[in-house]
């Protein structure tokens, strides 16, 4: 079996306001780490019959960590396996924490992807969101980023405090001077859990027009095609070449393992979410346990209603060979958006316009199956 695996490192200097992954300000990380090595022995059973592809370290803010730690989890995972022979293994990395010897370790224990959180590339708009660095650390560090690697993402959130247009042609100005090969662009979503909620329900902070935003969204996805990116998932642009695949995984609905605090996972039909809190995670790994906070078989109308569902945010698409409990449904949702919804040699997807339409379209798919519209 073919599997992806992701690792959360939960640490991080301080909490963005924005943020609702599961993160601490803390420094235990041989304590983490240690529970994070037994988690991996409870799956060896999985492991012991599986081929590693990817590995993808993600948080939190996973360069805050020595890079020793993050050299035991991969060792551990080739220990373990029955193959460990990952085509890409990539690590998130915040601008401040950015270092040459750091990245010169990374490669030297195998990783050969980093992504780097920008956000954003104006002073204003990045203190806003609670980021730890200015617009001029953020260049230097872009640049030894893209010396050391060949294969990188620039993280992008539109929608932040602040934003306007003379902020969006900074974030155009930047990717011009420091181009990478890859580039993620998100649309803030304002999370109940966050600091970012409270600061906008007490009238502290305001967030740019929506319409605006919009705008903004359609104005960035022609700057990136116009400078030969591929849109070939909603929020994902690459050069040739250069696709995640570790996120192919998920979008394609394959199986990965999710290690960590609060990381998720699907094998098989098999769909598991980890404990969302540091010590109850650590705890139940002391006890043998894993770690699990939620769990839930698929049934077969359930697992191909998860492959369309993240299947359609990507341009290849779904094979309909692969979901054809459900093509009632998809019959239904491509006559209302013709437009929108192709199908083309045994594949249903969306086309270019159709993702910039996504919400509505799989926010149907959903309410038509919960009623039974299939």
């Amino acid at each position: 079996m073919k599997l992806a695996v992701y690792v959360h490192v939960p640490f991080c200097k301080s909490k963005c306001v924005y943020c609702d992954f599961y993160s601490v300000v803390s420094e235990k990380f041989d304590e983490y780490f240690s529970h994070l090595l037994r988690e991996i022995d409870l799956y060896e059973e999985v492991l012991s019959e599986s081929e590693i592809k990817t590995v993808y370290f993600g948080g939190g803010t996973p360069s805050v960590v020595p890079p020793s730690f993050l050299k035991m989890v991969l060792e551990k995972l080739e220990r373990v396996s029955r193959g460990f022979t990952p085509d890409e293994i990539t690590i998130e990395v915040n601008p401040e924490s950015v270092e040459t010897e750091k990245l010169k370790i990374y490669k030297q224990i195998g990783i050969n992807r980093i992504s780097l959180g920008v956000q954003a590339c104006d002073d204003t708009v990045l203190k806003n969101a609670g980021r730890l660095y200015k617009e001029e650390t953020l260049k230097k560090k872009a640049k030894i980023v893209l010396e050391q690697f060949e294969n990188v993402n620039f993280d992008f959130i539109l929608g932040l405090p602040g934003e306007t247009d003379i902020t969006l042609k900074k974030d155009f100005r930047f990717l011009e001077e420091f181009p990478p090969q890859h580039v993620s662009l998100y649309l803030l979503e304002v999370d109940e859990r966050t600091r970012l909620f409270d600061l906008i329900q007490k009238g502290l902070v305001e967030l740019p027009e929506e319409d605006d935003v919009e705008r903004r969204h359609d104005l960035f996805v022609e700057f990136l095609k116009e400078r030969g990116f591929l849109r070939y998932e909603i929020s994902n642009f690459a050069k040739p070449g250069k696709k995640s695949l570790h996120n192919l995984f998920y979008w394609r609905n394959e199986n990965y393992l999710g290690l960590g605090v609060s990381a998720g996972g699907h094998i098989g039909r098999f769909r598991y979410v980890n404990a969302s809190d540091l010590k109850e995670y650590e705890e139940k790994i002391t006890k043998g346990e894993l770690p699990y906070e939620y769990v839930h078989e698929n049934t077969e109308e359930e697992e191909a209603l998860e492959t369309v569902f993240m299947g359609l945010r990507i341009k290849e698409g779904v094979e309909l060979n692969r979901v054809k409990i459900l093509l009632p449904l998809l019959e239904k949702l491509q006559k209302k958006y013709p437009c929108y919804l192709k199908v083309k040699n045994g594949k249903i997807f969306l086309s270019e316009d159709g993702m910039n339409f996504s919400k509505k379209i799989l926010s149907d798919l959903i309410e038509w199956y919960r009623e039974g519209g299939r």
